[in-house]
């Protein structure tokens, strides 16, 4: 890959050889203001070229705003916009350091943008050219990683299984991890944690402790089933953990059966997301099944008598995503978005 590294020049010398050599050491090619040569155009028509044919942009940025260009932007602004307009993958390295005036509000634009972006912090030469490393190599895997298609094939292949499920529910929340790349022989490891992940869903609030469990392994699947919770994982290391899809009633409460409640599915992805993934990145789906006739909402605070429900030819929602690398911060923000998009159908 042609790797554009966008930053000031003066005194970020060592800033900018130190990525170089990051770049270099995984077998990109860095390309640098320093190298152009003579051109003949403007060193910021050169940059601007330079940027429109990179494969990714390493974006380097200190306390100093740099030149400011005849638009008010500085040139490392200016690359940026381009990479952004031309929607090229852009690893940001803000330096932890005290910034004012014009780059506070440059550091604050790159922190704002999310798509095609990921953003770390560094305090030395060392630490920057570890999460330059650490980004670009996210970069590949992000893009050997199966398609959308080819996931949802994965799905389509273990719904297709007998073994999958023991007891399979029509109206559940389920989510799914696949991680990429594909792992292989993990069934031998994850069939001695039944106790150990049954633990960790009572801790999450998911299961009763109470209530207990039973095992399940069938093939290249194993897992649990309780009460509130089951949990499947495959020999690649897919895996999977649904709950019924609503919470339910108590005592007089007969009507909050019919209610998904939004902050109960928020919650249950949180914690499935931190359960199910370890750390890894990969393919994620959420899923909510059984929706015909459920109202979209908080259940009541006190019992009611009775209640309109809605009736739905879709039954089923699913929403699915890619993220490598897989963080609680980036989960949650896909998250929230893949809510909005739910609440907007099932209103």
């Amino acid at each position: 890959m042609n790797v554009f590294i966008s930053s000031v020049v003066r005194n970020f010398e060592h800033y900018r050889a130190a990525a170089k050599k990051a770049v270099s050491l995984l077998g990109h090619t860095p390309v640098m203001c320093e190298d152009f040569g003579a051109r003949p155009y403007s060193s910021e028509v050169a940059c601007m070229t330079e940027v429109d044919q990179a494969d990714v942009v390493v974006l380097i940025l200190g306390a100093d705003f740099g030149f400011k260009t005849n638009t008010g932007e500085s040139v490392t602004q200016q690359e940026f916009h381009r990479a952004k307009a031309a929607n090229k993958p852009i690893l940001a390295f803000l330096e932890e350091i005290p910034v004012e005036d014009d780059q506070k509000r440059f550091h604050w634009e790159v922190s704002d943008y999310v798509d095609g972006l990921f953003r770390s912090t560094f305090t030395g030469d060392r630490d920057l050219s570890d999460k330059i490393i650490q980004g670009l190599s996210q970069l590949a895997a992000s893009r050997s990683a199966i398609s959308e298609q080819e996931f949802v094939q994965h799905l389509q292949n273990r719904s297709n299984s007998r073994n999958w499920n023991s007891r399979p529910r029509e109206d559940r929340l389920e989510l799914v991890f696949l991680p990429q790349p594909i792992l292989s022989g993990t069934l031998r490891s994850m069939h001695t944690q039944h106790d150990e992940f049954f633990l960790k869903l009572s801790q999450a609030g998911l299961v009763s402790i109470k209530g207990g469990y039973k095992s399940f392994n069938e093939g290249d699947i194993t897992g649990l089933d309780a009460e509130e919770a089951s949990w499947r994982h495959h020999d690649n290391g897919m895996s999977w953990l649904s709950i019924p899809l609503a919470a339910p009633g108590k005592g007089g409460e007969y009507f909050a059966s019919y209610y998904i409640s939004p902050s109960r599915l928020k919650r249950f992805a949180e914690e499935a997301f931190s359960l199910i993934s370890r750390g890894k990145g990969g393919w994620f789906q959420l899923g909510i099944y059984g929706i015909s006739h459920q109202v979209y909402a908080e259940p009541p605070s006190t019992p009611a008598s009775s209640m309109s429900m809605p009736h739905r030819s879709e039954k089923n929602i699913e929403e699915r995503k890619l993220l490598i690398p897989a963080s609680q911060g980036v989960f949650n923000q896909w998250l929230e978005d893949a809510l909005f998009r739910v609440g907007r159908k099932l209103s």
